[in-house]
């Protein structure tokens, strides 16, 4: 039996050759690398950036924490890592390599059962017991820091591309404002989506960016690395295959996926299964419907055949007539042509007409402005000759008068000799 598990260890050593490290992605190694109070102090330092008197300065935690909650049956609930702090924080951190249905709510259940949790432990406290009774009422519906950290090894689209996320509770009217700032500090969420880390080794400039680093590719380096980190060397050592014990590299060897998901990814094949034998009964229906449907559609095709004879037939006919009508349409086109190359003509024709026309009203016109102006001098030398004429009688009269002969008046003033005699 002891060669037989020798000779185990020795196998899945021997699948590892080229890798020194176990993959901390999946559950066994993850728990390894953070074995140690000083790592995982490290890690949530730089991952939650605590400085000062924020930091954490020392914790408890465990793995497979199992918490239950009647509500009103027993349910039961795994953390990967459930630590506190000195300080009153309650710490989940979950290592997840594949989605499933309904994650994004398994991460909401497990917060709330570590909100309870946290609550119930506050309530256990020495401190919250050593409080009067007033005091203890006070503090009803205190929480306390409750943090649930999710390390995901596929792409979460909820992160926006982001490598790391961080989510709370904000006011919609605040978010509309442009004012997001989270309504408590007491409950987040820290998503890491390890597909978005995409830095390599050179491009690591601090802690954080080393256990992001560390956690996606150490089961993919080829050779033995060294930080001149003591938290960041230790984890690296306690995954290193030539190192591990028999118990860790089982474990590692059958850890794909927990059982939980197994189950959950067993119940959405059988939700698949029962979808696709529905859509497969609806299906049957159709295909038999279809075939009606061919049986009717080869009859309307038999009747489509004789129509589509007796349309070519009237086809060719149609052609026939387009051929004539196209013919008698260039006739008319060359008539149109002729009919516009005279009408240009004519408007030709009718453009010097209207010119000469504009030409002869112009003399009209200046002919009738002579004729007027003619009948006005006309006017004034019947006037002025009407004045000489009467001046003449006038005259004629007065020598008449005077004794003159009627003769010379005549003679001189060109009057006849009864026009005298009449004065």
């Amino acid at each position: 039996m002891k060669k037989q598990n020798v000779s185990n260890v020795e196998r899945i050593r021997e699948s590892y050759k080229g890798r020194p490290y176990l993959d901390p992605t999946y559950d066994p190694a993850f728990k390894e690398f953070f074995d140690d109070e000083t790592t995982l102090k490290e890690f949530l330092n730089h991952l939650l950036h605590l400085e000062g008197k924020e930091k954490i300065e020392q914790l408890t935690f465990s793995f497979d924490n199992h918490l239950r909650l009647r509500t009103p049956y027993l349910k039961e609930i795994v953390f990967d890592i459930y630590a506190t702090t000195a300080s009153g924080r309650f710490i989940n951190i979950e290592m997840q390599r594949a989605n499933h249905s309904f994650f994004l709510d398994r991460v909401i259940l497990y917060n709330a059962f570590l909100t309870i949790n946290a609550k119930q432990s506050l309530e256990r406290s020495l401190d919250f017991q050593a409080l009067r009774d007033f005091e203890k009422q006070h503090k009803l519906y205190e929480l306390p820091e409750t943090i649930s950290i999710w390390v995901c090894n596929f792409d979460l689209k909820e992160t926006n591309g982001k490598y790391i996320d961080t989510w709370n509770l904000y006011s919609d009217a605040a978010i509309r404002e442009g004012n997001a700032i989270p309504i408590t500090q007491k409950n987040k969420y820290i998503i890491v989506n390890l597909t978005r880390f995409t830095k390599s080794l050179k491009e690591i400039k601090n802690p954080e960016d080393a256990w992001l680093y560390l956690l996606k590719n150490a089961g993919k380096f080829d050779k033995i690395q060294e930080f001149e980190n003591f938290a960041l060397d230790s984890a690296l050592e306690r995954i290193r295959v030539d190192f591990a014990g028999e118990e860790l590299l089982n474990a590692q060897e059958s850890s794909m996926l927990t059982q939980g998901e197994i189950n959950c990814r067993l119940a959405e094949i059988a939700l698949k299964t029962e979808e696709f034998q529905r859509k497969n009964e609806a299906f049957q229906q159709q295909s038999k419907a279809f075939q009606q449907q061919k049986e009717e559609f080869q009859q309307q095709s038999k009747a489509f055949q004789q129509q589509k004879a007796e349309f070519q037939r009237k086809s060719e006919e149609l052609n026939h007539k387009t051929e004539e009508f196209q013919r008698k349409s260039e006739e008319l086109n060359h008539k149109t042509e002729e009919f516009q190359r005279k009408s240009e003509e004519l408007n030709h024709k009718t453009e010097e007409f209207q010119r000469k026309s504009e030409e002869l009203n112009h003399k009209t016109e200046e002919f009738q402005r002579k004729s007027e102006k003619l009948r006005l001098e006309k006017e004034k030398m019947n006037v002025e000759y009407q004045k000489i004429f009467a001046e003449k009688h006038s005259m004629a009269k007065a020598l008449l008068q005077d004794g003159v002969a009627i003769e010379v008046i005549a003679k001189n003033f060109g009057l006849s000799v009864e026009e005298i005699r009449a004065l």
